[in-house]
């Protein structure tokens, strides 16, 4: 009976201190950088699969009109050959018949995503131990009970900022690099359990930011009421795990004689291990590509949708992309325009939050 409490003690000591600096892998074995890399390309493959769709949507014949031919064929491409999707761009569609189809692939192209992340773990680790003593022959009869303990607590509070554009994510962000691809094996499914580990929703999260900007005049949040402004748009989704275990081993004995004696010891240890992570995904459109939401909208509200009418030739100049540093409030970060528009949008939504700092 002493050996199986000091094992099963034994276990639980071990198992408490193996996190003196607690991160994620302590519970699920994935590292930040893997935990990184599986958003990122959860959001590439979002947005791969979004194109496709577009594509067979214009590919498609509508009310008897034959559909678009270069997206059928494209479709059809990045279907069985998804890589292939990494030479998507709006010269795929030449000439003036295409104005429109060119103004929506580089409205979206270089939209920039950014990810701001808040990663807090906090391990408990407590160890008690009594024993009782008893002299038995003896009155009033004489106990004697003695218990000591130790209280540990670890915590670990890790937070940064990671920006993407549209465009790098379908085209350079799986590009092989020694014959690996950066998304191999990273496409899992979602950890009901331990949510930071698996997939998080960014689809969803994609597929309102494109459609309220085409259909419900996005705008940022510093944009006056009625008035254009750059698209932006941020969730923000909060995940807690707590995992908890105990052991309470006991060994009780038999006094004889009289002589104080050892009566029972116990020793409980207990571990409580709470991760609480805030993922802020922004995606925004910057000003300079921008300037082809209005003549885009014109079109997809007018009367020449969907008749074959050819639009006026031209389309708007794009923005060049000039690394800027956005240091917010409670975020840093940046990149093209777009990625730092996308940094500020996490930072207008983590400043409203509100720290309690208790009085000492």
């Amino acid at each position: 009976m002493l050996k199986r409490c000091i094992f099963v003690l034994g276990a639980l000591t071990l198992l408490s201190g193996c996190a003196i600096h607690p991160l994620p892998e302590d519970v699920t074995g994935v590292d930040t950088y893997h935990i990184v890399r599986q958003i990122r390309c959860e959001t590439r493959e979002t947005l791969r699969t979004f194109v496709i769709t577009w594509l067979n949507d214009l590919g498609r014949e509508h009310d008897g009109r034959p559909g678009d031919p270069i997206a059928r064929q494209l479709a059809l491409q990045y279907e069985s050959e998804p890589e292939s999707i990494s030479g998507f761009n709006a010269n795929l569609f030449p000439g003036p018949r295409y104005v429109e189809v060119r103004r929506l692939i580089n409205l979206f192209y270089d939209a920039g995503i950014a990810y701001n992340f808040d990663l807090t773990m906090t391990e408990n680790n407590d160890l008690s131990a009594n024993v009782d003593f008893l002299k038995p022959l003896t009155r009033p009869k004489f106990t004697l009970g003695i218990s000591g303990g130790a209280t540990r607590q670890r915590s670990n509070d890790r937070i940064f900022t990671v920006t993407d554009t549209f465009s790098y994510l379908l085209t350079k962000l799986n590009t092989p690099v020694r014959g690996q691809r950066y998304c191999d094996g990273q496409i899992v499914q979602a950890n009901y359990v331990y949510p930071i580990a698996g997939r998080i929703g960014v689809d969803r999260l994609v597929k309102d930011f494109i459609e309220l900007t085409l259909f419900a005049n996005l705008a940022g949040k510093q944009a006056n009421p009625g008035a254009g402004g750059a698209p932006t748009m941020a969730d923000k989704l909060t995940f807690t795990t707590t995992i908890s275990a105990s052991a309470n081993p006991m060994v009780v004995f038999n006094p004889v004689g009289q002589a104080l004696q050892l009566v029972d010891a116990s020793l409980t240890g207990s571990i409580k291990r709470s991760d609480v992570h805030q993922v802020t995904v922004a995606l925004a459109i910057s000003t300079g590509g921008a300037v082809n939401l209005g003549p885009l909208e014109s079109f997809l509200f007018s009367s020449q949708r969907g008749t074959g009418a050819v639009p006026a030739p031209g389309t708007a100049a794009r923005r060049p992309a000039v690394a800027s540093l956005i240091v917010g409030r409670r975020v840093t970060g940046g990149g093209t325009p777009s990625e730092a528009l996308a940094v500020l949008a996490i930072d207008q939504l983590k400043s409203r939050e509100l720290e309690i700092i208790p009085s000492p």
